[in-house]
């Protein structure tokens, strides 16, 4: 299977938005393109943009069931009954579990705390993991981060046993909707804006919430408690959590990295140092060093690990937990490479570039906990929806779901809803469950409903441009202008700039297996270079080439340079 060459579109102009946008805020004209295609033209809008102000956020009582979760945790608070928080094994219900506890104890709760184990427990609020907390924790209340909307019949058996449970999530309804004393979830409420907020971001929300409520009924520990400190936790979990970084997303993920780069907590202190973070760090160091650093205990280990850490008020303990997730997460990547190939070697004799499908590949012994990034992968190589499932012993497939712009991965699994044990997730992420002999015809239903839905889609993958710039751009003051824009995420993307017609002094293979490329070309500005992960069988291109690139501050041994992250590479057109 060959990777598909890409066609590359270009974003619109937008000339005299530019050029007015340029003029008023002293901007490169692509800087201030880029605002006009992302919809910033007003001074409030652009503003709001570039100056994200906590005081901006809005009333936490705007979500759904807000003042009944509110009232019932501050009656918990008060009646000194036990709270259970319970979490997710991924960065945002970590995350959200470490907020949540750090607020509701300085608020005076009592609180344990509990996160299903991926390969024990599976997925989310389900009927054994409540019971196994009743039984275990004995609470007198039971508040969810980042789960529980779905779980119907697990509420239900708490309530039977008479404990409440508050529910906070952000994921889409599907199925029974859970009977829970309260359930906030944005995703229920008619407020668009908080649609698209994480889970721990709900549960920043929920705290906010407490202590606006504990100050208007002037109780003494609510007068206490100052969350910015903690801000970092829910830039992290809404970073990693890939929901979108504009309008409330943007004011937390700004403001929690601004107190991420303090080292605010022996944990976070714990897990920079042992990443080797030596320079300011942004959404792409959340993104990709430390979030796989935190997954990696729930993927490979015990989320409990990562939990531990970012609780720890101890620096030994905090890096003593931080080493076990640095191994972990090393551990992932030689997991997650040897599944990669096993995978596209079994979709090799199937795989047709020009026809619409979805890959779905199976085996016993993968584990369960990496196949989400490896489905990841297969997206980004083949532009196709990818499957990918991991059968346990009992020959029960647990799968990992990532999609493509066109295909609506929750609605379209409806068309084998019947063969599936449960599934849910967002439209273009998703988990399920199946049993081992329903892989095959699931595989067709799936296929056949991709013919459907993809039958007029060019399925060849495409390498967007957000501008095109010179060579003379390529200088600090540009890329200083471009970090005006940060933090970049979903729907407010790191830019990918091209240049044409740039004459390549020299092709470098790099890596252990000579894997990546790096370029050297010449500029005004003197000799640049850029480096291309998994780029290496380009070196072989003659003549002047366009590159498709992202432009961001590198520190080598304490030097800072800008390096150019290539996207693509092609033959000069």
């Amino acid at each position: 299977m060959q990777t598909l060459s890409r066609i590359w579109l270009e974003a619109d102009a937008l000339p005299e938005e530019s050029q007015k946008l340029s003029e008023r805020y002293d901007l490169p004209m692509p800087i201030a393109g880029l605002m006009a295609q992302r919809g910033l033209r007003t001074e409030e809008e652009i503003e709001a943009f570039l100056h994200p102000r906590l005081e901006k956020l809005s009333d936490p009582f705007l979500l759904p069931d807000m003042e009944k979760a509110v009232t019932r945790i501050w009656q918990a608070v008060l009646e000194k009954q036990k709270i259970l928080i319970f979490g997710d094994y991924d960065v945002d219900g970590v995350t959200s579990t470490a907020f949540l506890s750090r607020v509701l104890q300085k608020l005076g709760a009592k609180v344990d705390r509990f996160i299903p184990n991926r390969k024990d427990d599976g997925y989310g609020l389900s009927k054994e993991s409540i019971t196994h907390c009743l039984d275990t924790y004995h609470p007198g209340l039971i508040v969810t981060v980042d789960c529980g909307t779905g779980s119907a019949e697990a509420v239900e058996i708490a309530r039977e046993r008479g404990v409440d449970v508050v529910v906070t999530d952000h994921h889409e309804a599907s199925g029974e909707i859970a009977k829970a004393h309260a359930l906030v979830n944005p995703k229920l409420g008619d407020e668009e804006a908080l649609r698209m907020l994480a889970g721990v971001g709900v549960a920043f929300k929920l705290c906010h919430a407490m202590v606006k409520w504990g100050r208007n009924q002037n109780y003494p520990t609510s007068h206490q408690v100052d969350m910015r400190p903690l801000m970092y936790l829910v830039a992290l979990g809404t970073v990693a959590d890939m929901v979108p970084l504009i309008g409330e997303n943007r004011i937390l993920a700004r403001f929690g990295i601004d107190v991420l780069n303090r080292l605010p907590d022996p944990g976070i202190e714990a897990l920079v140092k042992n990443a080797k973070i030596d320079q300011e760090m942004s959404s792409y160091h959340i993104g990709f060093v430390l979030g796989p650093r935190i997954n990696a205990a729930g993927r490979i280990d015990s989320p409990d690990i990562a939990l531990e850490m970012l609780l720890s008020s101890s620096p030994r303990h905090a890096d003593r937990q931080a080493k076990i997730l640095e191994k972990a997460n090393k551990e992932r990547q030689a997991i997650e490479e040897m599944i990669r190939v096993e995978a596209v070697e079994k979709l090799n004799p199937t795989y047709d570039s020009k026809v619409p499908g979805v890959m779905v590949v199976a085996k016993r012994g993968w584990h369960a906990g990496v196949v989400g990034i490896v489905a990841s992968r297969l997206v980004r190589l083949f532009h196709r929806p990818a499957i990918v499932i991991s059968i346990a012993e009992d020959g029960i497939g647990r799968g990992s779901c990532r999609s493509i712009e066109g295909f609506d991965l929750i609605q379209n699994l409806q068309v084998a809803e019947d063969i599936l044990l449960q599934y849910g997730g967002h439209r273009m992420a998703a988990g399920l469950d199946i049993r081992e002999e329903d892989i095959e015809a699931f595989r067709e239903r799936m296929n056949a409903r991709a013919a459907e839905v993809m039958a007029d889609t060019d399925l060849r993958p495409r390498q967007h441009i957000d501008a095109w710039i010179e060579l003379s751009d390529l200088n600090d003051e540009f890329l200083n202008a471009q970090n005006r824009l940060m933090p970049f995420g979903h729907d407010n993307p790191v830019p990918v700039w091209g240049i044409r017609n740039v004459e390549i002094e020299k092709f470098q293979p790099v890596g252990r297996e000579k894997q990546h490329l790096r370029i050297l070309f010449r500029t005004p500005n003197g000799i640049q270079d850029a480096i291309g992960f998994g780029f290496g069988n380009r070196k072989g291109l003659k003549g002047p080439v366009d590159l498709a690139f992202q432009l961001r501050r590198n520190v080598f041994r304490g030097e800072a340079r800008m390096q150019l992250m290539l996207q693509d590479i092609r033959p000069a057109e």
